[in-house]
């Protein structure tokens, strides 16, 4: 898809199809319908229901931009069509519509002008929905669509895999399952359309239907779309609990299975106290080289810091080595420490200088700082870091140098009691690993997040061990070729040997993680 000034994609005329046809079957031999679509882009679902021609179809179709109007007015050769030039968000109409289908914007709260909040706000409100749920533009568009749609009316959109696993989102899952009594949901194993390195879904919602519940299929390829060779699963446990969406990927007894283990275990809040990192608002600026910071005499207002959980991969101890190693590999390794009472020399307003004209102070962040360049908030150098961002498995280590960690970090304080290396040990199990795949969620490219509350909320088995037993497992993580080699000895002494959990069901677990692994960095044929 090609991006729209709007935040919208255009969308591939097989997906249109595909959507455009499976409205239409649903209403059978009905020869009179009426649909809205209330940003028509290029006109994709317009090119479609044009080819329909059997069914009298009265057309209602919208959008913000003149020219896309236009292009896509253009495709419909009917006279049962009015094409009007407006926000969604202020269109009015007493009608109501058989179905209501498109590709909504994707424009988040931030870049939202304060008209188009306010109306956000005001439809979120009309439908008892929190301001939180606006969050993005495309959650108004689906409460607006509900809205309109004719007592056995369908909904059919593309949106951004958001809809299933984000914590805003909960309400509006919450929301369509009390508004629809038939849901389903098509992923993708390709990124097939994109929405700024966003996973997209396909969303049908029925007013009325025989077959009640949320129904979820895995398309693998194209052609299975095109040759409708899915299958639809109904997955009860998600009628019944508000657990993302994402979860469908699992049967009900799997779920179950995990859900028997993980609720005698403590969560990482019990043993932690977790705290984001530094934010300094400009990575770039304040984050510098040893080249920069010779060149302008800074070495006096520095300290180390790990930007990016990119730079510490295959270790579970970050030292005073690494942070060398990442110096001679000319990474910037350097936070600009600066206090309200420093003097300011020479060389020091020279790069201060440099901020101003990037219009650094003028950010945010900055603007509410005494001095712009002082950044808040930076106590004593965290004991461990768990980064939040993760490739082929979370990132966990304890801290032997004096550096400092970005906010793409949390930083890691044991609470009474408990001990670090024991911690650290623990963490590495395939439960573990497996819970942060199932209540984190991903991005297009297959990153795993997990956000503050995610983090503080998994389980962990812990156990203890001694320092020479952390020694061996350090050894051995470093050397590893890959985490599985690390899971298969602690899951032996952690989920076996401390949690009584059989082999058999280790590999159970395992492989419910691996399916959950090669779903988000597609690495299969086959779902």
């Amino acid at each position: 898809m090609s991006k729209k000034n709007t935040g919208s994609y255009y969308t591939p005329a097989y997906l249109a199809s595909f959507i455009s046809k499976r409205v239409l079957s649903h209403f059978g031999k009905r020869t009179r319908m009426s649909i809205l679509e209330p940003s028509v882009g290029d006109g994709a679902f317009i090119s479609e229901l044009e080819k329909e021609k059997n069914i009298n179809i009265n057309l209602t179709a919208l959008d913000i931009n003149k020219v896309e109007l236009k292009t896509a007015s253009d495709k419909w050769s009917r006279k049962t069509a009015s094409f009007v030039k407006t926000d969604f968000l202020e269109f009015s109409t007493n009608k109501q519509f058989s179905a209501v289908v498109g590709n909504p914007p994707y424009v988040k709260k931030n870049i939202l002008t304060s008209k188009q909040i306010e109306l956000s706000k005001e439809i979120h409100s009309k439908e008892v929905l929190t301001e939180a749920s606006v969050k993005n533009i495309w959650t108004t568009f689906l409460v607006k669509a509900n809205t309109l749609l004719a007592k056995n009316g369908v909904l059919a959109f593309v949106l951004p895999s958001e809809l299933l696993q984000v914590k805003f989102a909960e309400e509006i899952r919450e929301y369509l399952k009390a508004q629809f009594e038939r849901i389903e949901i098509f992923t993708f194993n390709d990124l097939m359309f994109e929405c700024k390195g966003q996973d997209t879904i396909v969303l049908f919602a029925y007013k009325k239907s025989e077959s009640k519940g949320e129904y979820f299929a895995n398309i693998t390829s194209k052609e299975s779309l095109e040759k409708e060779e899915f299958i639809l699963r109904n997955n009860q446990l998600l009628v019944s609990s508000k657990v993302k969406w994402t979860h469908h990927f699992l049967t009900s007894e799997e779920l179950t299975f995990i859900d028997s283990l993980k609720k005698e275990l403590k969560t990482v809040n019990d043993y932690t106290d977790s705290k984001p990192g530094i934010v300094t608002a400009a990575n770039k600026y304040f984050i510098i080289d040893k080249e920069t910071e010779n060149k302008y005499g800074l070495s006096k207002y520095t300290k180390p810091i790990i930007q990016k959980g990119l730079y510490v991969n295959g270790s579970v101890v970050f030292n005073e080595d690494d942070i060398k190693k990442l110096e001679e590999n000319n990474r910037p390794t350097r936070l600009l420490q600066l206090n309200d009472n420093d003097k300011i020399s020479k060389k020091l307003r020279e790069y201060l200088k440099l901020g101003e004209l990037e219009e650094i102070p003028n950010r945010y962040k900055c603007k509410i700082r005494n001095n712009w360049y002082v950044i808040p908030n930076i106590s004593e150098r965290p004991d461990a870091f768990f980064f939040k961002r993760s490739h082929l498995y979370p990132k966990l280590l304890k801290n032997n140098s004096d550096a400092f960690v970005t906010d793409s970090a949390y930083k890691i304080k044991m609470r009474n009691g408990y001990d670090l290396n024991s911690f650290i040990y623990s963490f590495y199990n395939t439960l573990t690993l497996l819970l942060s795949e199932l209540d984190g969620r991903y991005y297009g490219g297959g990153v795993l997040e997990l956000i503050p509350s995610e983090f503080k909320k998994l389980p962990i088995p812990y156990v203890e061990i001694n320092q020479i037993q952390f020694e061996k497992f350090t050894t051995d993580f470093e050397n590893k070729s890959n985490i599985e080699q690390i899971l298969n000895q602690n899951d032996f002494n952690i989920l076996n040997s401390t949690l009584g959990i059989k082999n058999e069901n280790i590999q159970k677990l395992t492989e419910i993680r691996n399916k959950l692994k090669k779903k988000r960095l597609r690495e299969y044929a086959n779902a």
